[in-house]
């Protein structure tokens, strides 16, 4: 069920991603390396642990590199870490919400009574509205990133203007994210 948000730039970093020639140290580095980063972080991720924010997983190190075009990809690796620890926290969400209803359900005697009812129609919704907000959140992570994709249009930077927004816009939301977990798990 884990869906990744796709960005409407999202095809065209990864054909300049593909076309980048792994020759400097560097390069190699981006090219090879930053991926299996993500993937350990994905799996870091299914046992959720809270962020150090202040040394975030997504901060990989990209102010040694030299050239636009490692950067441009660099930041776009950048954006696919916080977006992954985005997703698996809102699976997580969406996960806890539905075992609490499925566990109210097989306790449940009698589904007729009106409090035990509202409560089990209070989970659904519930977790329709997470399944909402991340859907939500993504058309606004494309439509403003669209507008910056604009200001750069033309520019050598514009990838990497455009992942920088959206790296910013999905660790304030895995902050306002964490935060309602806080709130509906620690209940």
């Amino acid at each position: 069920m884990a869906s990744s948000i796709t960005l409407n730039w999202d095809k065209q970093a990864k054909t300049t991603a593909n076309s980048v020639d792994c020759q400097t140290p560097n390069q190699y580095l981006i090219m090879k390396i930053l991926p299996v980063i993500i993937l350990t972080f994905q799996f870091y991720l299914t046992s959720f642990a809270q962020i150090d924010f202040k040394n975030p997983p997504w901060d990989t190190g990209c102010d040694s590199l030299t050239t636009q075009t490692e950067m441009n990809i660099c930041s776009y690796q950048k954006f696919k870490i916080a977006d992954s620890i985005l997703n698996s926290s809102y699976e997580k969400l969406i996960k806890y919400i539905e075992d609490e209803y499925q566990d109210e359900l097989k306790t449940t005697k009698d589904t007729s009574e009106i409090l035990e009812k509202e409560y089990l129609q209070q989970l659904k919704e519930q977790k329709y509205a997470v399944i909402k907000s991340r859907n939500d959140f993504k058309e606004f992570l494309n439509s403003t990133t669209d507008i910056i994709n604009y200001q750069y249009m033309g520019g050598t930077m514009r990838p990497m203007a455009v992942n920088i927004y959206a790296l910013e816009l999905t660790v304030n939301q895995i902050k306002v994210l964490l935060n309602l977990m806080d709130e509906i798990i620690s209940k």
